[in-house]
């Protein structure tokens, strides 16, 4: 063994924690780092323990004293490299340590780089997941329609339980009547518990949840034409497919369905003559979502 690889073997082995890691980072990096940051110690005392886990894309990190006992943990943004999440994970046992045990703080010790330095602030909001999701679609109610959507996705955790706000509307259709017609569309909107899974860069939305639809329908043709609009709640239900090409724009495909709960009919004077509003909706749409997602890459 080299002079120089005996003295980093010595000053890894003096360090007053050791690092239990079996992935990116691997315990020896996080050590590594530790060791340009924490002075070798003499005392026999047992070191302390840090666990390092990185998983979901979140790196776990918890302080163990000689007694089991856990002293302190943190979740914080498990993207970056392995070098750059060892030194992430360095800076914080680091502080850990130094609260700890005060006779470890260097009084001299350099400064870490900027990027080390400003991410162990992030705190578990800074995993709050969002978007703002825009797109075209294609609806299904006896006769297809084309149309718009809008939608806003929050989910706190980044991935798991979040809400759904969603709005949408349609080109008109049509209904014959004898001698006329009338043409009706629904102007809709709602709110959905939304389920997310993050699968690298593709994500998961399963969303269900209540709609309010607003049924316009105007009369053509007749000799007396009448306008009508009406008021109908919904079940909700769909799932989402978003692909990530960055962390804050996505393109996606949604496929969902609407049961609206109230029936509706019209029909023409004199003739009598009546058809049913359907009460089931399919809905296809594609768009782009710009906003902050947590893809488990």
């Amino acid at each position: 063994m080299s002079l120089a690889a005996l003295a980093g073997a010595l000053l890894l082995a003096a360090l007053p924690v050791r690092v239990q890691s079996e992935a990116c980072p691997s315990g020896a990096e996080v050590e590594r780092a530790l060791a340009a940051m924490l002075p070798a110690t003499s005392d026999a005392a047992p070191p302390d323990l840090a666990r390092v886990q990185r998983r979901n894309g979140k790196l776990r990190i918890e302080l163990v004293d000689a007694k089991a006992t856990v002293i302190a943990e943190r979740v914080l943004d498990g993207n970056g490299s392995c070098s750059d999440l060892a030194e992430l994970a360095a800076a914080v046992i680091g502080s850990w340590q130094s609260d700890v045990h005060p006779d470890f703080v260097r009084p001299h010790a350099e400064p870490l780089p900027a990027s080390v330095v400003a991410m162990p602030a992030l705190s578990s909001s800074a995993s709050m997941a969002y978007d703002v999701a825009l797109g075209a679609s294609l609806s299904l109610a006896g006769s297809p329609a084309a149309g718009g959507t809008l939608a806003l996705i929050g989910v706190p955790r980044g991935a798991g339980l979040g809400l759904r706000l969603f709005a949408a509307g349609e080109a008109a259709r049509t209904l014959g009547l004898g001698m006329g017609q009338a043409r009706w569309r629904r102007w809709m909107g709602g709110a959905e518990l939304d389920w997310r899974v993050a699968l690298g860069p593709l994500v998961l939305d399963l969303h269900g949840g209540l709609g309010l639809g607003w049924l316009t329908v105007d009369g053509v043709g007749f000799s007396q034409n009448l306008s009508i609009f009406a008021f109908s709640p919904a079940a909700t239900v769909g799932a989402r497919l978003s692909w990530w090409m960055t962390r804050r724009f996505a393109a996606w495909l949604d496929l969902g369905g609407l049961y609206w709960t109230r029936g509706q009919t019209v029909y023409s004077e004199p003739s009598g003559r009546e058809q049913e509003i359907p009460q089931l909706l399919g809905l296809a749409s594609i768009g782009l979502a710009l906003g902050r997602a947590e893809t488990g890459r």
